[in-house]
């Protein structure tokens, strides 16, 4: 099996805890997080574009799944589950419009209280364009990477609120909570 995000792995335990049963991983490319979590205990439903979906339903352990979906189902699917992942999906996000879609349809297949994991790729607020990482980073208004509180501002109007984040030497997770 391919690795899963660092961040799945490290908040798994606390997903536990904090009694998480219904996941969504959303952009979920190759199934290496939505296959690990269903390992782990939890009812993983699986969600990416119409032609990563077709590939997916022939993967051999695609029926381990408790669902898998296109994006275009989720608007309607209503799966009221407790955690929505995002792992490296977010920052790829090209417009305005396809982010606010897709925090839109967290946010219809999220129950009230619900958790959303991000992961993106990072940045801090004092890095300045033309930095030896500029390949991660972009001065224009599409930035390919965040800081926490960029996503903080994106998020917040869809009724998020940020629990806790940390950086790796590439990455930001931040677990944000839907307000109730």
């Amino acid at each position: 099996m391919i690795r899963p995000a660092n961040s799945v792995i490290r908040y798994a335990g606390f997903f536990r805890l904090a009694k998480v049963q219904r996941v969504l991983d959303y952009g979920t490319g190759l199934l290496r997080n939505a296959l690990y979590l269903t390992e782990e205990g939890f009812e993983v439903y699986a969600a990416d574009v119409p032609e990563q979906v077709k590939t997916l339903a022939a993967h051999p352990q695609a029926s381990r799944l408790a669902g898998l979906l296109t994006v275009g189902d989720l608007a309607e699917a209503g799966l009221c589950v407790d955690l929505v992942l995002c792992t490296f999906v977010f920052n790829i996000l090209a417009t305005k419009t396809l982010k606010k879609q897709y925090l839109e349809n967290v946010v219809a297949n999220l129950r009230p209280g619900g958790l959303f994991l991000v992961e993106v790729n990072s940045r801090h607020d004092d890095t300045v364009c033309g930095s030896v990482l500029q390949h991660y980073y972009s001065c224009d208004g599409n930035a390919k990477s965040y800081s926490h509180d960029e996503l903080d501002r994106q998020l917040a109007p869809f009724g998020f609120q940020r629990i806790c984040h940390y950086y790796s030497s590439h990455a930001l997770a931040a677990l944000y909570r839907l307000t109730e």
